[in-house]
């Protein structure tokens, strides 16, 4: 490769910016997280969980994968000289978005007996499901704005939102649940979800997009080509929240909400913190691979340097996260959440496959393969749930845990047999090697957690810790600096 090369600084770039804001979201996020512990216990962060669940199955079931399939199409319109065809493509997706907000409202109002039956065995939380009826509503307009900004490449922009979003939330939830304890969660998410949109739709209204001359029949058949691609994301994210909601449920039900409790915090360290590079890096990824994927010899490069820099990445952080699980949920969150470590580093194990078959999923949806994209999800979540359930009788809340594990170890070679078959993709000598070195590192990382404590424990992991990262530096130094 030569010097510099640009690619790999591209995406460095990219990652940099989106990630480095990430980190600062994360921050307040961790904040929020240590005073919703404190002040309502296991108890309110299980149901935080479970409303959670409930929004974001409704948001992703509504915006019929508009989301995603819409970087695409805006960032296309972008590329091209007429910014006419742009701002029809953009006002095409505003009005798909402000139906899906619409019919997102009165689904979460429709269905909220149900679903207070199904998570919580009784009606008596209906009223508050309906509630989050606003939450939705302003979950799926905040989507749509960041869609825009994210097809445009307003990667600066989108930041900022998100950053003004965590901090005002920050300072309105903390005073909510001071004064109102569980009462206030449903008003302390309304109002979170208001402030989130704000703060995107002031972003957005700063590009001063020219109103195209679009009426509702127009604006709705500009959409159906995206829904093509998109009915299979949406497929694929709802067998994902409903997953999810599936598992909460079950678990508040045959333990209690509090172990629900103990399973988000697990949940959320891993796949939200560790999500941060994958996040980061996909801010820019997707549209790049998207522009050329007809051509596989691209992909394959692409894919491969975007693989590269994963692992150089988020190996590091992996085997941190194994060794200092039981320390991050007793920091984050507050002592009796120490509870939830074995099933924290169950997950943090299986998020290692989950990082490698990231940008190999991509590729099904740069050449629209939406069919193949929904067949390995479903095949995850099946496996998922199926060994959560066989495997808990025998270990528990642990069992989530290492259900995710064996999930994500069917779901890699899945979607590398899939991105070969469609495009004829191999991992390079470099994946290749790099992935069974931190493969060595994450699994003695994994052991030293399982079964030592103590000083002599610290020690190693300190040890094995820094050659991860020692390693990491030296793999990115060659990337960015070598010659072919």
């Amino acid at each position: 490769m030569e010097k510099n090369d640009s690619s790999y600084n591209q995406i460095l770039k990219s990652t940099a910016v989106f990630g480095g804001s990430q980190v600062f979201v994360i921050l307040i996020g961790i904040i929020r997280a240590k005073i919703v512990a404190v002040l309502l216990g296991a108890f309110g962060v299980g149901v935080i969980g479970i409303y959670q669940s409930v929004i974001d199955m409704i948001r992703s079931g509504c915006t019929m994968g508009m989301d995603t399939a819409g970087v695409k199409e805006i960032a296309e319109s972008n590329s091209r000289e007429d910014k006419n065809i742009l701002y029809k493509t953009v006002s095409g997706f505003n009005w798909w978005f402000r139906v899906s907000a619409l019919l997102g409202l009165l689904v979460c109002v429709a269905f909220s007996y149900p679903v207070s039956i199904r998570a919580f065995g009784d009606s008596g939380f209906a009223s508050h499901v309906a509630a989050l009826s606003v939450c939705v509503f302003l979950a799926v307009l905040t989507t749509g704005r960041s869609t825009v900004l994210q097809g445009m490449r307003k990667i600066s922009e989108l930041v900022k939102s998100a950053i003004w979003g965590s901090v005002l939330g920050l300072l309105f939830t903390a005073p909510v649940y001071y004064f109102f304890g569980i009462k206030g969660i449903v008003p302390a998410l309304a109002g979170t979800g208001l402030i989130s949109f704000l703060c995107v739709e002031y972003y957005y209204r700063k590009l001063r997009m020219a109103k195209a001359g679009i009426n509702n029949g127009e604006a709705f058949k500009s959409g159906l080509t995206t829904l093509k691609l998109g009915f299979f994301i949406v497929m694929a994210g709802f067998a994902g929240t409903a997953s999810m909601f599936l598992v909460r449920a079950y678990v508040s039900r045959n333990i209690d909400i509090d172990a629900a409790g103990l399973f988000q915090s697990a949940w959320a360290i891993t796949n939200i913190y560790l999500s941060l590079v994958l996040r980061s890096m996909g801010a820019d990824f997707f549209p790049r691979l998207s522009a050329i994927a007809n051509e596989n010899r691209k992909v394959e490069k692409l894919v491969n340097e975007q693989s590269y820099i994963i692992l150089v990445v988020a190996s590091p952080v992996i085997v941190g996260m194994l060794l200092f699980a039981g320390f991050a949920l007793s920091a984050l969150y507050s002592p009796e959440f120490g509870r939830a470590g074995g099933v924290l580093r169950w997950q943090i194990l299986g998020s290692f496959f989950k990082a490698l078959g990231w940008p190999l999923a991509f590729i099904m949806l740069a050449k629209n393969r939406g069919a193949a994209f929904l067949a390995t999800e479903i095949v995850f979540y099946v496996v998922y749930l199926l060994s959560g359930y066989l495997l808990f009788p025998k270990h528990g809340l642990d069992a989530t845990g290492i259900a995710y594990l064996i999930a994500y170890a069917v779901y890699l070679p899945m979607v590398f047999f899939v991105g070969k078959s469609i495009s004829g993709f191999v991992w390079n000598r470099s994946v290749i090697k790099m992935t069974v070195m931190n493969m060595l590192f994450i699994g003695i990382a994994f052991y030293i957690a399982q079964y030592y404590s103590g000083g002599y424990g610290f020690l190693l992991a300190a040890g094995i810790l820094a050659i991860s990262l020692i390693y990491a530096y030296f793999k990115l130094k060659k990337a960015i600096s070598s010659k072919k």
